[in-house]
C-alpha cells in the first residue's frame, strides 16, 4: 500500500495528457506548438501507462506469492515436493492465475456498467431539449445515472466477488487438501 498513492498517479497521467491531446487537436484556433506539447505529454502518457501497467504485474505477482505463503503457514507445509506431488503444480498455477482472474472480471464488469452510463447520457442528450446546448434552465437527470451504476455495480459484480470464494471449494474439491 505504500506505493498505491504513486500507481494510482501514474495511471491518472495517461489519460489526462491525451485527453490534453485530444481537445487541442480538436480546437482550431490552437497554435501549432500548443500541439507539439500535448504530443510530447501524450508520449510520455503512453510511458507512464506502461509503467502503470508494470506496477500492475508486479503487485498482481506479489499478491498471489503471498496468498501461496500464507496457505503454506497456515496449514504447517514446511516444504513443497514438486516433482513427487502431481497436486502441487497445478494448484500452484491455480493460485498464481486467481489474482489476474479476479482483476480481469472486475475491470470487464466496471467497463460494462460505464458503457451504461454513457448510454444514459447520450439518450439524455438526445431526448431531454435544451441539455445538449447547455441552458441554463435544463438539467440532467443525475438520480437515473446514479441508479443505474447502483444496479450494474450490484449486478455485474456478483461473479467477481464470488470467485475467490468458489475457486477455494472447487480447488480443495478437485485437488484435496
Amino acid at each position: 500500500l505504500s506505493t498505491l498513492g504513486v500507481t494510482l498517479a501514474t495511471d491518472a497521467y495517461g489519460p489526462v495528457a491525451d485527453n490534453a491531446g485530444g481537445i487541442a487537436e480538436m480546437s482550431s484556433d490552437v497554435p501549432e506548438y500548443v500541439r507539439d506539447r500535448t504530443d510530447a505529454l501524450d508520449a510520455l502518457g503512453n510511458t507512464t501507462a506502461a509503467t502503470g501497467k508494470g506496477f500492475a504485474i508486479g503487485s498482481a505477482v506479489l499478491t498471489a506469492f503471498s496468498y501461496m505463503v500464507a496457505y503454506a503457514q497456515n496449514t504447517g507445509i514446511d516444504t513443497v515436493d514438486i516433482i513427487n506431488d502431481i497436486m502441487v503444480i497445478p494448484g500452484l498455477l491455480l493460485g498464481a492465475m486467481l489474482p489476474f482472474a479476479f482483476s480481469s472480471l472486475t475491470m470487464k464488469a466496471v467497463g460494462r456498467a460505464a458503457m451504461s452510463i454513457v448510454e444514459e447520457v447520450r439518450r439524455q442528450f438526445r431526448e431531454i431539449p435544451g441539455l445538449r446546448e447547455g441552458k441554463p434552465d435544463v438539467t440532467a437527470d443525475h438520480q437515473r445515472c446514479v441508479d443505474i451504476s447502483t444496479r450494474a455495480d450490484l449486478r455485474q459484480m456478483g461473479f467477481p466477488a464470488l470467485l475467490p470464494i468458489v475457486a477455494v471449494i472447487v480447488v480443495g474439491l478437485i485437488l484435496g487438501s
